[in-house]
């Protein structure tokens, strides 16, 4: 694996990561043409549903402890943008469903945990209506890193 991730090379270090997903990074790339999706657009399109394809899987811990390794990486690094994308973009995702986050939380690291906890108790509490057209977000605890 690549040895400093930052925001600007996630993709690269996801696709270094996860080799199975280097063909539907590329052709994620082509289809964007001159545009370069953004990480949330590429951990949201991509990484997501081979995660959600491993979850529903059956015994698929040789392939799922690797990935959650990668993300409890990922949310622990200094880069706060970076911590976003696991929380905000794969966590939420795996909050959509009781049974895929029942089994990626037996795999996830503590910050991951701690980030999934996050968007479920966010997303779980009494929504109120929106002030000014602007709904409030989760605020990351940082702590850990």
């Amino acid at each position: 694996m690549m040895k400093t991730i930052t925001l600007d090379n996630l993709a690269i270090g996801l696709v270094e990561a996860v080799p199975e997903l280097r063909s539907a990074y590329e052709a994620e790339l082509e289809w964007w043409g001159d545009e370069q999706p953004g990480v949330h657009i590429i951990f949201g399109d991509i990484f997501n549903p081979y995660l959600i394809s491993l979850l529903e899987s059956d015994n698929q811990p040789e392939r799922l402890k690797p990935v959650f390794n990668f993300l409890e990486e990922l949310a622990n690094h200094e880069d706060v943008q970076v911590q976003e994308v696991v929380a905000v973009t794969v966590c939420e995702r795996l909050g959509d469903r009781a049974e895929w986050l029942a089994k990626a939380r037996q795999y996830m690291g503590k910050t991951t945990l701690s980030f999934s906890q996050e968007m479920e108790a966010f997303w779980s509490r009494d929504a109120k209506p929106p002030q000014n057209g602007k709904m409030d977000k989760p605020t990351l605890s940082t702590s850990a890193t």
